[in-house]
């Protein structure tokens, strides 16, 4: 009889509360996921401030007709610091296009000559490249895909990209310091090419402008 008595009692109780909560239900509550993707900032550094200079040269080193005298090559390391851990390449604009003695996706411009002449050429290399300190391969990539071209690439015009690559595959190496030599080899063009003799001082005009990307 009295467990009878006590049921009943704990329906009744059961029944109110059920009606309470019903009747004034809690407030709901937004849960939410938080949190900011860094892109970490990168600096570069580059000996003389990536300025190759061939001094002055001889009036001797140009040939006759189209004959062309290679300059002597010049190295000089690149040194690119990010704060985190990232992928980076880059992409070069030639600021003398329209100059090169010959026309080629590597030869960039050095500057006019006598109105519309051509004082030759200059290549640039990629080699000797490091990533954290550790040896990598370089790419060079005209598409989405990365194009590993091993220990060394010539440096191509816009439309391509460049930068550092996995030893093993054809992916983009993941570092926060990375090297890399990039040496001048610059050519004069035969005098046919500069519109005949020099009679002035002539300053060689080569101009890249090295445009970097980080990230994903």
């Amino acid at each position: 009889m009295n467990a009878k008595v006590s049921l009943t009692a704990l329906a009744s109780l059961l029944a109110l509360f059920m009606g309470t909560a019903s009747a004034d239900p809690i407030a709901p509550i937004e849960m939410k996921v938080t949190g900011t993707l860094d892109m970490p900032a990168c600096t570069v550094a580059a000996v003389s401030d990536g300025v190759y200079d061939y001094e002055d040269l001889d009036a001797t080193d140009i040939r006759p007709g189209t004959v062309t005298h290679p300059l002597e090559a010049i190295p000089k390391t690149w040194t690119i610091t990010c704060e985190g851990r990232t992928y980076l390449s880059f992409n070069v604009v030639d600021n003398a296009e329209g100059t090169e003695s010959a026309t080629a996706a590597t030869n960039f411009g050095l500057g006019s000559v006598n109105t519309d002449g051509k004082l030759g050429y200059f290549t640039l290399l990629m080699d000797n490249a490091k990533v954290d300190t550790v040896a990598s391969h370089v790419f060079a990539t005209n598409t989405t895909s990365v194009d590993n071209k091993g220990p060394s690439t010539s440096v191509r015009k816009s439309g391509y990209t460049m930068g550092w690559a996995s030893t093993a595959t054809n992916e983009q190496q993941l570092g926060q310091v990375f090297e890399t030599n990039l040496t001048v080899q610059a050519t004069l063009a035969g005098s046919a090419a500069m519109n005949g003799p020099i009679t002035d001082d002539v300053p060689l005009a080569g101009s890249l402008t090295l445009n970097f990307a980080y990230g994903l």
